[in-house]
Protein backbone atom coordinates (compact mmCIF):
# COMPACT_ATOMS: atom_id res chain seq x y z
CA UNK A 1 0.00 0.00 0.00
CA UNK A 2 3.15 2.05 0.61
CA UNK A 3 4.60 1.64 -2.48
CA UNK A 4 1.05 2.49 -4.16
CA UNK A 5 0.81 5.77 -2.61
CA UNK A 6 4.63 6.44 -3.27
CA UNK A 7 3.84 5.90 -7.00
CA UNK A 8 0.59 7.90 -7.37
CA UNK A 9 1.59 10.93 -5.01
CA UNK A 10 5.63 11.13 -5.27
CA UNK A 11 6.82 9.09 -8.67
CA UNK A 12 3.55 9.78 -10.71
CA UNK A 13 5.70 11.38 -13.42
CA UNK A 14 8.18 9.13 -13.72
CA UNK A 15 8.20 6.19 -16.18
CA UNK A 16 8.87 3.37 -13.17
CA UNK A 17 5.54 4.57 -11.82
CA UNK A 18 3.13 1.61 -11.61
CA UNK A 19 0.52 3.01 -9.56
CA UNK A 20 -2.41 0.57 -11.09
CA UNK A 21 -0.35 -2.45 -10.53
CA UNK A 22 0.13 -1.93 -7.01
CA UNK A 23 -3.73 -1.17 -6.73
CA UNK A 24 -4.20 -4.47 -8.09
CA UNK A 25 -2.33 -5.90 -5.73
CA UNK A 26 -3.81 -4.28 -2.99
CA UNK A 27 -6.98 -5.57 -4.01
CA UNK A 28 -5.88 -9.20 -4.22
CA UNK A 29 -4.70 -9.65 -0.63
CA UNK A 30 -8.03 -7.79 0.19
CA UNK A 31 -10.04 -10.49 -1.71
CA UNK A 32 -7.64 -13.03 -0.25
CA UNK A 33 -7.73 -11.92 3.30
CA UNK A 34 -12.02 -12.09 3.07
CA UNK A 35 -12.68 -8.86 1.35
CA UNK A 36 -12.41 -4.83 2.75
CA UNK A 37 -15.10 -5.33 4.95
CA UNK A 38 -13.57 -7.86 7.07
CA UNK A 39 -10.21 -6.79 7.19
CA UNK A 40 -11.36 -3.02 8.58
CA UNK A 41 -13.57 -4.50 11.29
CA UNK A 42 -10.06 -6.04 12.31
CA UNK A 43 -7.62 -3.67 10.83
CA UNK A 44 -5.00 -2.02 13.67
CA UNK A 45 -5.52 1.85 13.73
CA UNK A 46 -2.75 2.39 11.52
CA UNK A 47 -3.72 -0.04 8.99
CA UNK A 48 -7.53 1.14 9.11
CA UNK A 49 -6.58 5.03 8.40
CA UNK A 50 -4.56 3.85 5.23
CA UNK A 51 -7.36 1.68 3.86
CA UNK A 52 -9.38 4.93 4.36
CA UNK A 53 -7.22 6.75 2.27
CA UNK A 54 -6.58 3.92 -0.52
CA UNK A 55 -10.84 3.50 -0.94
CA UNK A 56 -10.90 7.39 -1.49
CA UNK A 57 -8.26 7.21 -4.05
CA UNK A 58 -9.79 4.14 -5.35
CA UNK A 59 -13.05 6.51 -5.71
CA UNK A 60 -11.54 9.88 -6.86
CA UNK A 61 -9.72 7.64 -9.42
CA UNK A 62 -12.89 6.31 -11.09
CA UNK A 63 -14.53 9.84 -10.72
CA UNK A 64 -12.24 11.03 -13.22
CA UNK A 65 -11.55 7.85 -15.49
CA UNK A 66 -15.16 7.42 -15.82
CA UNK A 67 -15.37 3.44 -13.52
CA UNK A 68 -17.10 2.58 -10.75
CA UNK A 69 -15.06 2.42 -7.43
CA UNK A 70 -14.09 -0.96 -6.67
CA UNK A 71 -15.83 -0.66 -3.02
CA UNK A 72 -19.77 -0.49 -2.42
CA UNK A 73 -20.90 2.60 -1.20
CA UNK A 74 -21.94 0.58 2.06
CA UNK A 75 -17.84 0.42 2.64
CA UNK A 76 -17.86 4.36 3.80
CA UNK A 77 -19.72 3.66 7.19
CA UNK A 78 -17.52 0.69 8.04
CA UNK A 79 -14.58 2.62 7.70
CA UNK A 80 -16.53 5.78 9.42
CA UNK A 81 -16.01 3.62 12.51
CA UNK A 82 -12.59 4.17 12.66
CA UNK A 83 -9.42 6.27 11.77
CA UNK A 84 -9.77 7.87 8.65
CA UNK A 85 -7.53 10.53 6.87
CA UNK A 86 -10.06 13.20 6.93
CA UNK A 87 -10.65 16.38 9.27
CA UNK A 88 -13.47 14.99 11.60
CA UNK A 89 -15.66 17.02 13.42
CA UNK A 90 -15.15 16.57 16.98
CA UNK A 91 -18.47 16.49 18.16
CA UNK A 92 -19.82 13.58 15.42
CA UNK A 93 -22.63 15.59 13.85
CA UNK A 94 -20.78 15.54 9.94
CA UNK A 95 -18.23 12.94 8.21
CA UNK A 96 -16.84 12.86 4.67
CA UNK A 97 -18.04 9.05 4.71
CA UNK A 98 -21.39 10.31 3.54
CA UNK A 99 -20.33 12.28 0.69
CA UNK A 100 -18.00 9.57 -0.38
CA UNK A 101 -20.81 6.99 -0.03
CA UNK A 102 -23.27 9.22 -2.37
CA UNK A 103 -20.44 9.56 -4.44
CA UNK A 104 -20.09 5.86 -5.29
CA UNK A 105 -23.83 5.14 -5.41
CA UNK A 106 -23.41 7.93 -8.20
CA UNK A 107 -20.88 5.89 -9.69
CA UNK A 108 -22.85 2.67 -9.77
CA UNK A 109 -25.91 4.99 -11.07
CA UNK A 110 -23.83 6.42 -14.02
CA UNK A 111 -22.57 2.79 -15.05
CA UNK A 112 -25.95 1.36 -15.00
CA UNK A 113 -27.75 4.14 -17.00
CA UNK A 114 -24.40 3.85 -19.38
CA UNK A 115 -24.98 0.52 -19.51
CA UNK A 116 -28.90 0.93 -19.82
CA UNK A 117 -29.89 -1.37 -17.00
CA UNK A 118 -31.40 1.91 -15.28
CA UNK A 119 -32.66 4.77 -16.72
CA UNK A 120 -31.82 8.04 -16.06
CA UNK A 121 -34.20 9.31 -14.06
CA UNK A 122 -35.04 12.77 -12.26
CA UNK A 123 -35.87 11.34 -9.33
CA UNK A 124 -32.89 9.47 -8.94
CA UNK A 125 -30.76 13.07 -9.20
CA UNK A 126 -33.17 15.06 -6.60
CA UNK A 127 -32.42 12.27 -4.49
CA UNK A 128 -28.43 12.49 -4.77
CA UNK A 129 -29.40 16.57 -4.70
CA UNK A 130 -30.99 16.01 -1.36
CA UNK A 131 -28.53 14.22 0.38
CA UNK A 132 -25.42 16.46 -1.09
CA UNK A 133 -27.13 19.61 0.27
CA UNK A 134 -24.45 21.62 1.96
CA UNK A 135 -24.00 21.57 5.65
CA UNK A 136 -23.12 24.53 7.90
CA UNK A 137 -21.85 24.29 11.11
CA UNK A 138 -24.13 25.49 14.02
CA UNK A 139 -23.24 28.98 15.24
CA UNK A 140 -21.74 27.85 18.03
CA UNK A 141 -20.98 25.03 20.44
CA UNK A 142 -23.20 26.13 23.13
CA UNK A 143 -26.20 25.76 20.48
CA UNK A 144 -24.98 22.50 19.59
CA UNK A 145 -24.46 20.91 22.67
CA UNK A 146 -26.88 22.68 24.84
CA UNK A 147 -24.00 23.89 27.21
CA UNK A 148 -23.87 27.83 28.69
CA UNK A 149 -20.70 29.51 28.17
CA UNK A 150 -19.69 29.49 32.11
CA UNK A 151 -19.58 25.81 31.22
CA UNK A 152 -17.55 25.51 28.04
CA UNK A 153 -13.75 24.81 29.09
CA UNK A 154 -10.90 26.98 27.36
CA UNK A 155 -10.20 24.45 24.88
CA UNK A 156 -14.14 24.80 23.42
CA UNK A 157 -12.53 27.33 20.88
CA UNK A 158 -10.46 24.97 19.84
CA UNK A 159 -13.13 22.40 18.99
CA UNK A 160 -15.36 24.80 17.67
CA UNK A 161 -12.48 25.74 14.97
CA UNK A 162 -11.83 22.08 14.70
CA UNK A 163 -15.48 21.56 14.26
CA UNK A 164 -16.20 24.68 11.98
CA UNK A 165 -13.25 23.49 9.79
CA UNK A 166 -14.34 19.79 9.37
CA UNK A 167 -18.20 21.06 8.19
CA UNK A 168 -16.41 23.17 5.43
CA UNK A 169 -14.59 20.47 4.30
CA UNK A 170 -17.59 17.96 4.05
CA UNK A 171 -19.16 21.34 2.47
CA UNK A 172 -16.14 21.47 -0.59
CA UNK A 173 -17.06 17.54 -1.15
CA UNK A 174 -20.60 17.88 -1.55
CA UNK A 175 -19.87 21.17 -3.91
CA UNK A 176 -17.53 18.87 -5.88
CA UNK A 177 -20.04 15.69 -5.44
CA UNK A 178 -22.29 17.86 -7.43
CA UNK A 179 -20.43 18.72 -9.88
CA UNK A 180 -19.97 15.12 -11.19
CA UNK A 181 -23.38 14.80 -10.61
CA UNK A 182 -24.46 17.33 -13.36
CA UNK A 183 -21.76 17.10 -15.50
CA UNK A 184 -20.68 13.36 -15.54
CA UNK A 185 -24.11 11.96 -15.34
CA UNK A 186 -26.45 14.64 -16.49
CA UNK A 187 -24.15 15.84 -18.92
CA UNK A 188 -24.28 19.74 -18.58
CA UNK A 189 -22.06 21.77 -20.16
CA UNK A 190 -19.32 23.37 -18.09
CA UNK A 191 -20.48 27.37 -18.62
CA UNK A 192 -24.09 25.87 -17.70
CA UNK A 193 -25.38 28.08 -14.53
CA UNK A 194 -25.77 25.42 -12.44
CA UNK A 195 -21.90 23.99 -13.01
CA UNK A 196 -20.45 27.25 -12.60
CA UNK A 197 -22.58 28.27 -8.90
CA UNK A 198 -21.52 24.83 -7.54
CA UNK A 199 -17.35 25.68 -9.06
CA UNK A 200 -17.60 29.30 -7.67
CA UNK A 201 -19.29 28.09 -4.45
CA UNK A 202 -16.58 25.24 -3.86
CA UNK A 203 -13.88 27.52 -4.61
CA UNK A 204 -15.03 29.97 -2.17
CA UNK A 205 -15.00 27.41 0.51
CA UNK A 206 -11.56 25.53 -0.02
CA UNK A 207 -10.15 29.94 -0.09
CA UNK A 208 -11.90 30.52 3.32
CA UNK A 209 -9.94 27.87 5.48
CA UNK A 210 -7.19 29.63 6.87
CA UNK A 211 -3.68 28.79 6.66
CA UNK A 212 -3.03 26.71 10.15
CA UNK A 213 -5.81 24.17 9.62
CA UNK A 214 -4.92 20.75 9.19
CA UNK A 215 -7.74 20.53 6.58
CA UNK A 216 -6.36 22.64 4.07
CA UNK A 217 -4.27 19.49 3.01
CA UNK A 218 -7.43 17.56 1.94
CA UNK A 219 -9.37 20.32 -0.44
CA UNK A 220 -6.41 18.98 -3.28
CA UNK A 221 -9.33 16.85 -5.18
CA UNK A 222 -12.03 19.18 -5.24
CA UNK A 223 -9.77 21.88 -5.80
CA UNK A 224 -8.76 19.93 -9.13
CA UNK A 225 -12.53 19.32 -10.21
CA UNK A 226 -13.40 23.09 -9.23
CA UNK A 227 -10.20 24.45 -10.56
CA UNK A 228 -10.82 22.65 -13.94
CA UNK A 229 -14.36 24.00 -14.83
CA UNK A 230 -12.78 27.95 -14.19
CA UNK A 231 -12.90 30.40 -17.42
CA UNK A 232 -12.16 33.59 -15.54
CA UNK A 233 -8.62 34.00 -15.90
CA UNK A 234 -8.71 36.08 -12.21
CA UNK A 235 -9.53 32.68 -11.03
CA UNK A 236 -7.67 30.80 -12.97
CA UNK A 237 -4.71 33.00 -11.31
CA UNK A 238 -5.90 31.92 -7.43
CA UNK A 239 -6.68 28.34 -8.16
CA UNK A 240 -3.14 28.46 -9.42
CA UNK A 241 -2.18 29.96 -6.18
CA UNK A 242 -4.06 27.93 -4.24
CA UNK A 243 -2.10 24.50 -5.73
CA UNK A 244 1.43 26.27 -4.89
CA UNK A 245 0.32 26.84 -1.34
CA UNK A 246 -1.10 23.46 -0.87
CA UNK A 247 2.56 22.08 -2.66
CA UNK A 248 4.69 24.38 -0.89
CA UNK A 249 3.23 22.15 2.42
CA UNK A 250 3.24 18.78 0.74
CA UNK A 251 5.73 18.54 -2.25
CA UNK A 252 3.83 15.95 -3.82
CA UNK A 253 4.14 15.46 -7.30
CA UNK A 254 0.73 14.63 -8.58
CA UNK A 255 -0.44 18.56 -7.16
CA UNK A 256 1.99 19.49 -10.02
CA UNK A 257 0.52 16.83 -12.46
CA UNK A 258 -2.99 18.78 -11.15
CA UNK A 259 -1.44 21.84 -12.25
CA UNK A 260 -0.77 20.68 -16.10
CA UNK A 261 -4.57 19.90 -16.19
CA UNK A 262 -5.25 23.24 -15.25
CA UNK A 263 -3.37 24.73 -17.84
CA UNK A 264 -4.28 22.03 -20.67
CA UNK A 265 -7.93 22.13 -19.84
CA UNK A 266 -7.70 26.42 -19.77
CA UNK A 267 -6.08 26.32 -23.30
CA UNK A 268 -8.40 24.69 -25.10
CA UNK A 269 -11.04 26.95 -26.18
CA UNK A 270 -13.97 24.50 -26.54
CA UNK A 271 -15.94 23.01 -24.51
CA UNK A 272 -15.33 18.98 -23.16
CA UNK A 273 -16.92 16.45 -21.58
CA UNK A 274 -16.64 15.67 -17.44
CA UNK A 275 -14.12 11.99 -19.11
CA UNK A 276 -12.18 14.67 -21.73
CA UNK A 277 -11.64 17.69 -19.61
CA UNK A 278 -9.48 14.90 -17.35
CA UNK A 279 -7.69 12.81 -19.73
CA UNK A 280 -4.71 15.10 -19.12
CA UNK A 281 -3.80 13.42 -15.75
CA UNK A 282 -0.98 10.82 -15.83
CA UNK A 283 -2.95 8.01 -15.24
CA UNK A 284 -0.04 7.00 -12.30
CA UNK A 285 -1.17 9.94 -10.23
CA UNK A 286 -3.21 9.93 -7.21
CA UNK A 287 -5.23 13.12 -6.29
CA UNK A 288 -6.84 13.54 -2.80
Amino acid sequence: MLLYFDDGYMSCILNSASTSSHCSGILAILERLGGIDAVIQTAAEPLHMLISEFATTDLTTSMIQGRPPCFAPEVWDLLDRGPVWWGRDPLGRCSLASVFREIASMSQYLQATAEMTEELSMERIHKFEAALRPVYAPPSLEESDGRSPSELSESSSVIEAEATHAFTLVRIFQHAALLYLYRAICGLPTLHPLVQQHVKSCLACIFEIPKEAKVRNCIIFPLFVAGAHVKCPEEQRSVLGMADVVYDGMRFASIEAVKSVFKAVWSSNSDTSWLEMFRYLSPNALVL
